[in-house]
């Protein structure tokens, strides 16, 4: 009987230890979900308001091209389509492989590029909020 009570005394430590990370572990669940909630919240709006412009500005002067022909060349109407199409890819969920920080890179790029070729200083036309992704 002595033998088991101490066993039991010499396992204490395993055994608190063996609670506490099970007992962390779940905490650590509930606490990563709620953060990743805020954080996701957070950034998706900072995205969405991003992508947003981005949109607006291409379909404004999709549609300006197409209310006054030889308004941009070709080659500028090309670059506009290739970044609505960038930005129509853009996943409207985070699952794997989204990668939206590429993806937004490539599309801040072609966005640059568009005004470049408009003869239009980009900085002046991004929206304060833009992120640096």
């Amino acid at each position: 009987m002595d033998d088991d009570v101490f066993n039991s005394i010499v396992n204490l430590e395993d055994e608190f230890e063996d609670i506490g990370y099970i007992e962390g572990l779940e905490a650590g669940k509930i606490t990563g979900r709620i953060e990743g909630r805020e954080m996701g919240c957070d950034n998706g709006l900072d995205i969405g308001r991003d992508l947003g412009f981005y949109h607006g500005w291409v379909q404004q002067w999709v549609r300006a091209a197409a209310a006054r022909p030889g308004l941009v060349s070709d080659r500028v109407l090309k670059k506009l389509t290739a970044l609505q199409g960038a930005i129509d890819e853009v996943p409207m969920a985070n699952g794997e492989g989204a990668d939206f920080g590429d993806r937004l890179k490539a599309i801040q790029l072609k966005f640059k590029t568009a005004s470049a070729m408009l003869g239009i200083n980009a900085a002046a036309e991004l929206p304060s909020s833009s992120l640096s992704y």
